[in-house]
């Protein structure tokens, strides 16, 4: 199994709840903890893609991966995930590229339709229902393939059009970078994954993910598309210790991941090394081949830590 791990962009409020040490962001705190993360091992740092969260500063997602690809050398670099009605699809193909190529061929592409309204239409932008967002999202994810591949295009779209649009320098990985689409919507979201993705995320517990592990397996079939070929991918965030009284100590500070706490249909992984890692076998027993994670302790790293030595050698 792989592991990448969120690099927060936002603090405050909003964010409170779930990254209690977390008392501001910037880019500082984000280049040391990345940097620090790729040192321990893990196998990819994922920025989340909002532009206004809590009350307090958000930092932009392709300018963090941009300068990420600079700082770092082996981790893979994920946007989890874009936000596809905040940017121009053709446009997000020539950032998405330039990212790749400055990273030499480190970029996984993380879409979705977007759901946090409000910051959207703080933003000035037009926020259509999810389905239109959705059908957006997949026409330029089929552009974004064609102008990572071909010299010129040409194309005339329900969502979005260009006429002798060159992407160059094309990304370093071939064909192109990985897709993931990212969401757990059963019409829309597994369908688009089912037919145009490298992986799917999704958040959920044990039994949610394996309903909708059915409804991509059913989508696969429909479109004739390798279920195997799909990347399956969990998110979760990640209150980890050496001792039952450690985890209650944070569990104290960030209390909405006590069992009680959380809907019965979420599931995140809290406990010691040997709960933990029970708690990761029941996803990767599902067929979940990347988790990505959230240390709730960010940004400081002793659960990284305690995760790469006590927890991830068991999927290895």
């Amino acid at each position: 199994m792989e592991f990448a791990v969120n690099v927060p962009t936002s603090v405050g409020s909003g964010e409170s709840k779930s990254l209690p040490f977390a008392e501001e962001i910037g880019w500082e705190i984000q280049r040391e903890f990345g940097v620090a993360l790729e040192g321990l091992g893990f196998d990819g740092l994922a920025v989340p893609d909002h532009v206004m969260t809590g009350n307090g500063a958000t930092m932009e997602c392709t300018t963090v991966l941009a300068a990420l690809a600079a700082e770092t050398e082996d981790v893979y670099l994920y946007p989890k995930t874009f936000n596809n009605h905040f940017r121009h699809g053709p446009f997000l193909a020539k950032t998405a590229a330039t990212i790749d190529v400055i990273s030499d061929g480190r970029l996984k592409v993380g879409m979705g339709g977007g759901w946090k309204a409000d910051e959207a239409v703080a933003y000035g932008y037009d926020w259509p229902g999810a389905p239109d967002r959705l059908r957006e999202m997949e026409e330029t994810v089929r552009l974004m393939k064609r102008l990572w591949t071909e010299d010129e295009v040409t194309y005339d779209g329900e969502y979005v059009s260009v006429e002798g649009a060159a992407c160059k320098p094309h990304p370093v990985q071939d064909p192109h970078p990985p897709v993931m689409v990212g969401g757990p919507g059963e019409e829309f979201t597994l369908r688009i994954a089912a037919q145009v993705a490298d992986a799917w995320n999704c958040w959920g517990s044990p039994e949610f993910y394996a309903g909708k592990l059915d409804v991509l397996r059913d989508h696969c079939g429909t479109y004739d598309r390798d279920y195997d070929a799909v990347q399956k991918s969990w998110f979760g965030r990640c209150v980890l210790r050496e001792t039952e009284a450690e985890v209650e100590e944070i569990l104290e500070m960030a209390p909405r991941f006590r069992p009680e706490n959380m809907d019965d249909d979420v599931t995140h992984l809290v406990g010691t090394p040997a709960q933990v890692t029970e708690q990761l076998e029941e996803f990767a027993d599902l067929g979940v081949e990347e988790t990505v994670v959230e240390f709730v302790d960010f940004p400081r790293t002793d659960g990284a830590e305690l995760f790469v030595d006590e927890v991830a050698p068991a999927f290895a």
